[in-house]
Parts: structure tokens; C-alpha cells; sequence
């Protein structure tokens, strides 16, 4: 689990402000997970929102959670979980501990969105492109990857251009810490998602 922010969240309680989780489910994200995100749930749990709204929800330095809901399903089933205040066990904690370590060395292979390789002479967004593209290929998420994609440069949230708009330049490899192949990794991207 990510707890780069448990300290500030901690402080932001100590002085007396309230703390606001927005998107605990991965703004839907973790509604309907991949296989990848499926294994790491704990047998015992019943669903990844249950998980991650009670990873969200028991935290002491936590006064509010931020849930998007689509069906009523949705509300009722995020009303029985905040309801029970149930803290996460120990073994749900270390196995998503140890699944989410895996799947951060796994992102570690591709993009970390540095964006060093900006700008792009033909104004493509390449960061934007290969976080879909980490979806797509770490996490198992491909319809959201491929939705999401195919917003690129249609709202101002989501600028630039995808990676079809590539020239082939080189102008971003010499740039990149990573050494990345960026060109034939932008031909790969917009292959799985365009």
C-alpha cells in the first residue's frame, strides 16, 4: 500500500485539519480489477473497493472519504463496508505490501512519467501515452487504458497528442534518464490502444 503520505496526513490531524480521501477505489479503477489486481486481493476479502475503502476509512487521521458510485449497488455495498469499520488485518496488509512492491519493480521497467523527454517537436504527450500504456501493460487494466487513451488532446486535462502523431524525430531519447526506446515504445503504445 502506498504510505508516502501517512506522516503529512498525520501532522495535517496533529494542527487540526480534516483530511479528505479522494478516489480511495482508484477513481473506479479497482471496481472491476484485472487478473493482476484480482490475485493480490486477500482471500478473504469480498471485493477491491471493500479493500481499498477500508484501507481509506480506518485510518485515525482520516475524516472523510470521497467514493464515486455509479450504481446503487455501488452505495449500498460502500455503505455496509464504511459501516462495519473494519480494520485491515495484518496478513491483508503484507500480502498487498509485498503484491504492490512486485508491481512497483514491474513499473520500473517502463515509463516513470518523468517527462524529461519534453517537449515533443510534434507535441505528442509522451508521459500521458506510456501511463496508459503502464496500465495496459503492468496492471491489467486495458479497457480503462485504451478509453483513456483515446481522450488524449480532446480535453484540456488530457494535452498534447498521442503517440500516432510521432515523427519518428529521436528528440526525446536523448533526453530520457531511463534510456528508454521511446519511438518504438510509442509505436507499441498506440498498437495495443489506438
Amino acid at each position: 500500500m502506498d504510505r508516502s503520505n501517512e506522516k503529512v496526513i498525520a501532522k495535517a490531524r496533529e494542527l487540526g485539519l480534516g483530511i479528505v480521501a479522494m478516489g480511495p477505489v482508484g477513481g473506479g479503477r479497482l471496481g472491476e480489477p484485472s487478473e493482476k489486481i484480482r490475485a493480490m486481493i486477500p482471500k478473504e476479502t469480498r471485493s477491491t473497493p471493500e479493500l481499498a475503502l477500508r484501507f481509506v476509512l480506518t485510518n485515525p487521521n482520516i475524516h472523510c472519504a470521497l467514493s464515486g458510485m455509479s450504481t446503487m449497488a455501488q452505495v449500498e455495498e460502500n455503505c455496509i463496508i464504511a459501516g462495519k469499520n473494519e480494520p485491515l488485518t495484518e496478513a491483508e496488509i503484507g500480502v498487498i505490501d509485498e503484491t504492490v512492491s512486485n508491481i512497483k519493480k514491474l513499473a520500473e521497467l517502463y515509463c516513470t512519467e518523468c517527462g524529461y523527454c519534453m517537449p515533443c517537436p510534434a507535441e505528442v504527450n509522451i508521459p500521458l501515452c506510456f501511463r496508459h500504456m503502464n496500465f495496459h501493460k503492468v496492471y491489467g487494466i486495458t479497457n480503462y487504458a485504451r478509453t483513456e487513451y483515446s481522450t488524449i488532446g480532446k480535453f484540456e486535462w488530457m494535452p498534447g497528442k498521442n503517440a500516432s502523431f510521432c515523427t519518428d524525430c529521436g528528440a526525446c531519447e536523448s533526453k530520457c534518464p531511463q534510456k528508454l526506446a521511446i519511438r518504438e515504445q510509442l509505436r507499441e503504445t498506440h498498437s495495443a490502444l489506438g
